[in-house]
């Protein structure tokens, strides 16, 4: 069955992929119960001394913009050990993994929605702002593309110690 049929199938399935690809790389990944706020995913180290915290984000078949964010991503920062995985969902094969630090993808996110909102409509007015950001792929930077499938950052985060910040 393809995944058009609701934006929660679609969430899903991309909380799952992770969990799957970080079970498949030794690591422990559980998903969170549902409508947690800040993360989808915990994983750890399999002897449970290290521990990170996911928030997945995951883009249907059928989406060619990019990825739907909560405002907030722009000002929760400082938070160690937290972590985004942006997911491509394919129409064949294993998805498309993009994964960021969260401050980093904050950055990022608050950046281009500077650029966006410094831009008038195409009528000339001053643009309002609105509850939510993308991350737009088609403003992919080189740094971006490079975070394809890149799991360093979280395999990092559960080697290295850190103060839980949640």
């Amino acid at each position: 069955m393809p995944l058009t049929s609701s934006n929660n199938l679609v969430g899903t399935a991309g909380e799952y992929f992770v969990c799957a690809e970080l079970c498949r790389r030794g690591y422990l990944a559980l998903l969170t119960p549902k409508n947690n706020p800040l993360f989808d995913v915990i994983a750890s180290t399999q002897d449970g001394s290290k521990t990170v915290s996911i928030q997945v984000k995951t883009r249907s078949i059928q989406n060619k913009q990019g990825w739907k964010l909560g405002k907030n991503i722009t000002t929760k920062r400082n938070n160690p050990g937290f972590f985004v995985v942006l997911v491509n969902l394919e129409e064949d094969g294993l998805p498309e993994f993009y994964i960021y630090e969260y401050d980093s993808l904050a950055d990022v996110v608050d950046r281009n929605y500077k650029t966006y909102m410094a831009q008038s409509k195409r009528d000339g007015t001053k643009r309002k702002d609105v509850g939510f950001r993308w991350h737009d792929a088609t403003l992919f930077t080189e740094d971006d593309h490079s975070r394809k499938n890149n799991w360093k950052p979280i395999e990092d985060g559960l080697s290295q110690p850190y103060e839980q910040g949640m």
